[in-house]
């Protein structure tokens, strides 16, 4: 099949001239002439021709050939010009022209140029080729320049590695950053200086990435510097593939962050231990409470009953005196006192908690909120033995009256239900509702419910425990409590 070529000069003798010629060659078929920009991007785009053979006037020309080349995927370009500008040619050849010839050429060079592009190869008039090199020598050197002078000023370590892990070349900021010369840096091998927790697997990555089967990889790695301090960085490596496939390289970045892992370590470290004085607070305001109900019902309680017990003696013997009725009025004000004490101190910290244990002390707390405040509670067990520790007892008798006094305040809840049983070597407590108390998640700012759970989840976080919150509008909530039983 012969190359379909599309002709292209605004003088139409110079067209005839051209074609009288091309067609006496049998691999070539003008298939079209055009005499201005607009009908040869129309015809490339209605012909697809193998070649478009063009002569440029001034250099806006540069343009015409990009809209040719997108008009027509695949054709190529050759200018036939008098122009021998170096800037022109060049500025043509950028646009994306596959040759250039000079028109004083003989018949014989254009017709070796034409089959030359259409093997996918350039050509230049003998005349332009030794500027064309020098410009482009050029551009090669500031390109060359602008590389070095971003690799050498970066922040950023950054390292050339072959396929067998060795570095080629290092930057300053890498040499700093491990301590190394550059002389020292060419002798290390990648992988010595990365602390690999996974060898196998890191060095099967690596292989994979020079390779060019991965685009790139990320990671935060331990490294050890020349001192044999260690500290850590985040590190990128991405393929780098030469105009020769035979060399596998991979470009490694490490960034230092050393002192942000630092600052990491620091704030999780003041978390524990906020967490740590937050649940010590509480269970101090738990053993505080507690001997407060102590106190009330061993002596205040006390004493009240025995004042009752004297008053009923003394009203047998009173009983002619006229005093009987004044009498019972002060005995129902102290039984009410009575009841009054009894109630504060189960409230303050329930014996039921420590005697009978935490479900039943829930079924206990469910009562007293259903009496309270008119919601009905229900709490289900399975019943099976969940050993648990004083502390965390008290944490999870806490976390549910929370729960219990948002759903019913905040939340608008008519019903609760609460399922308590044991899920392998945890504790779990599932609290529905029917209201709207949870929809905000924990960690939004504003709402007395998001610090409250947040709350909870620190103190259950604290002893290995967590929590798991379901929310659907128009059904209400769900809020999981789950600890480990303790052994």
């Amino acid at each position: 099949m012969g190359i379909k070529i599309l002709l292209v000069d605004e003088h139409p003798i110079v067209r005839q001239g051209l074609r009288a010629l091309l067609d006496k060659e049998p691999d070539f078929e003008v298939v079209a002439e055009a005499g201005n920009g607009q009908a040869v991007v129309r015809l490339a785009r209605e012909l697809a021709p193998d070649l478009v053979l063009m002569d440029l006037s001034d250099l806006a020309g540069a343009d015409l050939i990009r809209q040719v080349l997108d008009a027509g995927p695949g054709v190529k370009v050759m200018v036939l010009s008098c122009y021998n500008d170096r800037r022109f040619v060049v500025n043509v050849l950028k646009a994306g022209a596959s040759g250039y010839l000079l028109k004083d050429c003989a018949f014989e060079e254009l017709a070796n140029a034409i089959r030359t592009v259409q093997e996918h190869r350039s050509y230049l008039s003998p005349g332009l080729a030794n500027f064309v090199v020098q410009d482009y020598l050029e551009a090669l050197r500031e390109s060359e320049a602008r590389f070095r002078t971003i690799f050498e000023g970066a922040n950023l370590g950054i390292a050339l590695v072959d396929g067998d892990g060795r570095i080629v070349e290092s930057n300053p900021a890498l040499q700093r950053m491990l301590g190394y010369s550059e002389p020292e840096m060419r002798q290390k091998v990648f992988q010595d200086i990365i602390i690999i927790d996974d060898a196998g697997r890191c060095q099967n990555l690596f292989k994979e990435l020079v390779a060019g089967k991965l685009e790139s990889c990320a990671m935060e790695k331990q490294y050890q510097r020349r001192d044999g301090s260690q500290a850590w960085g985040r590190l990128t490596i991405s393929p780098f593939r030469p105009q020769n496939p035979e060399h596998q390289f991979a470009i490694a970045m490490v960034e230092d962050v050393t002192e942000q892992k630092q600052a990491e370590n620091e704030i999780r470290h003041y978390q524990e231990q906020l967490r740590s004085i937050a649940m010590e607070l509480s269970l101090t305001e738990e053993r505080e409470r507690r001997r407060l109900a102590t106190d009330l019902h061993d002596h205040v309680g006390q004493i009240l009953a025995l004042a009752q017990i004297k008053l009923g003696a003394l009203r047998e013997s009173a009983f002619a005196s006229g005093l009987v009725a004044p009498m019972d009025e002060i005995r129902r004000l102290i039984e009410q006192t009575i009841q009054y004490t009894r109630s504060v101190t189960f409230e303050l910290s329930p014996p039921i908690l420590y005697d009978l244990g935490f479900e039943a002390a829930v079924e206990w707390l469910a009562e007293l909120m259903q009496e309270q405040h008119g919601v009905r509670i229900k709490v289900q067990s399975d019943h099976a033995p969940k050993p648990l520790g004083d502390e965390i007892k008290v944490l999870l008798f806490q976390a549910m009256r929370e729960l219990f006094l948002t759903e019913i305040k905040n939340g608008n809840a008519k019903n609760v239900w609460v399922a308590i049983a044991r899920k392998g070597n945890d504790l779990q407590v599932r609290v529905d509702d029917d209201g709207t108390g949870w929809e905000r998640q924990p960690g939004v700012t504003g709402g007395d419910q998001s610090f409250g759970l947040f709350s909870i989840q620190e103190r259950l976080k604290h002893f290995g425990g967590r929590v798991t919150i379901e929310y659907e509008p128009e059904r209400g909530s769900s809020i999981i409590l789950e600890m480990p039983l303790k052994y």
